[in-house]
């Protein structure tokens, strides 16, 4: 017999020839990657990934493990400031997690999205305790990004040395505002930008951090909760629809803090009944040593007190770097811009106005005004603004670079066209939107339009259309006179029905309401 053959498994394991058909196996390159590289890599990757990969292999585990002990900065949302941080973790798995971490300086992304408030024995959760627990165990943790406002008054509590990153703004804002939301700010609270939405809040007292504040159906409990306000680095002040005490006096403190704020940028006041004539005594006592001369943003909506003087004192004051104005309709009037024409200022900055200026709020709130007024907020009812086309063309003279024009509910514009004259109009004028100004006439605002060269937008809501016939009292509720109804509905009624020049597209959506439409410059 001759010689016997060897298998074919055989040859292959002792070097033979391969098999053809045979397939490699894929080369693994992350393990042949240095530690160093694969720490590299984790700097872009989001830490739930980072975290994931801990289970892949040992070498991964291993430079995981290097990539936390050195990492100084984490984010737990991979920068996404209004996602949560990954469901699952208890206290213990937090705390684990943060001791890999002991040169860990800024926390960001610390959006749970719950937190119990006790730690339950026999049960493991993620609660407020556990999380500064592990917060604790950061020996060189200098700051916290977070959302939870009981989490964030712990953190001041607790850890006042720790600064709060970022913008904080709570999440589970709401009107009515809930009981559970409350919030104590500190003195020696280390924030720089707090955005409060549906919070009731005792004070807010003197943060010398401070530089951006924004209250939005915020509930102030205290019966004077400006007593120690002075935030003397604000840059940003913004009180919108705010429930606090109904005594004007007590706004006194808030506008001498404010003055004193010399970098002051914004200046939003929604629904606040400060004491009429007070901001124009406080521009006069601090406009020398700065106060008030920063302003780029000017909004008073719903003031209950509010004077033209007020608005006008502010408007001279920040002349020089004023942006935009939003004007309640209670100020919308001839005086105010004939006063600011008298005093022969200039506006190299000014962009944007809106004339009879209302709150998104309280035009989509589906409360009643009594409603409002149970709830808090200040007792305030808008007549439409009563600016004439005399206002308009002293608008025009003062604001001559204006580039955004938004008037609301003026039913005393009638001539468009006379608001421009010779020697002054609105040749940067872009975007122009009118809302329930019903008077105006549609020839004159054709002509109009044909005066202002720099034209692309315009957007028309209730326009042009039979005015309601009202009773007399009626009325007078709304601002009006009956000869001002009665001359609006003839001027109307005789209007020739024709399509202007080069208004075709608007008169064929709608004869009767032109209704928000955006027309481009033609």
């Amino acid at each position: 017999m001759g010689p016997r053959r060897k298998s074919t498994k055989t040859q292959l394991a002792s070097g033979g020839a391969a098999n053809p058909y045979r397939l490699e196996e894929p080369k693994d390159y992350i393990n042949e990657l240095s530690h160093e590289v694969l720490c590299h890599i984790f700097r872009y990757l989001p830490m739930q990934d980072i975290m994931c990969m801990e289970c892949l292999s040992r070498k991964l585990r291993e430079a995981v493990t290097l990539y936390l002990r050195v990492v100084k900065v984490v984010d737990l949302c991979a920068s996404r400031w209004w996602e949560y941080m990954p469901s699952g973790f208890t206290d213990c798995s937090f705390l684990m997690l943060l001791k890999k971490m002991p040169d860990l300086e800024q926390l960001y992304g610390l959006h749970p999205r719950y937190l119990e408030r006790r730690r339950v024995r026999g049960y493991e959760a993620f609660s407020i305790p556990g999380v500064l627990e592990a917060l604790q165990a950061c020996p060189n943790l200098l700051g916290v990004e977070t959302s939870h406002l009981e989490l964030v008054e712990a953190i001041w509590n607790y850890m006042p040395q720790v600064h709060i990153l970022g913008k904080f703004r709570n999440r589970n804002g709401a009107f009515p505002i809930p009981p559970e939301n409350k919030l104590t700010i500190p003195i020696a609270a280390k924030i720089q930008t707090l955005h409060l939405v549906g919070v009731n809040v005792p004070e807010i007292p003197c943060v010398s951090m401070l530089r951006h504040l924004y209250l939005k159906w915020v509930r102030l409990t205290k019966p004077q909760p400006f007593k120690d306000f002075l935030c003397v680095s604000l840059r940003t002040f913004v009180m919108r629809n705010c429930a606090g005490p109904t005594n004007s006096l007590k706004y006194v403190p808030l506008v001498t803090g404010l003055a004193s704020a010399r970098n002051l940028e914004q200046l939003e006041l929604v629904r606040v009944p400060f004491l009429g004539g007070l901001i124009q005594h406080v521009v006069e006592d601090s406009w020398r040593s700065g106060g008030f001369r920063n302003l780029h943003t000017i909004v008073f909506g719903a003031c209950k007190n509010a004077l033209e003087v007020d608005l006008g004192y502010l408007i001279i004051t920040a002349a020089r770097r004023l942006h935009e104005v939003r004007i309640q309709p209670s100020l919308t009037k001839d005086g105010v811009f004939s006063a600011l024409k008298m005093a022969e200022l200039e506006f190299p900055q000014f962009e944007t106005l809106h004339l009879g200026y209302v709150d998104e709020f309280l035009l989509q709130c589906k409360m009643s005004h009594s409603e409002l007024v149970k709830y808090g907020l200040a007792d305030v009812i808008e007549n439409p603004g009563i600016i004439t086309d005399i206002g308009m063309k002293a608008v025009n003279e003062v604001f001559s670079s204006i580039k955004y024009l938004v008037i609301y509910n003026c039913p005393h514009l009638h001539n468009p066209h006379k608001w421009i004259t010779d020697h002054s109009r609105w040749s940067r004028l872009v975007d122009l939107t009118l809302v329930r100004c019903h008077a105006i006439k549609l020839e004159s605002f054709s002509q109009f339009i044909e005066l202002l060269p720099s034209l692309e937008f315009i957007s028309l809501d209730q326009m042009f259309r039979e005015p309601p016939k009202v009773s007399p009292l009626t009325a007078s509720r709304l601002g009006l006179s009956c000869s001002t109804v009665s001359r609006v509905y003839q001027e109307w009624s005789t209007t020739p029905k024709k399509n202007p020049a080069n208004l075709t597209q608007l008169w064929e959506a709608s004869e009767s309401t032109w209704a928000s439409i955006p027309v481009k410059r033609f």
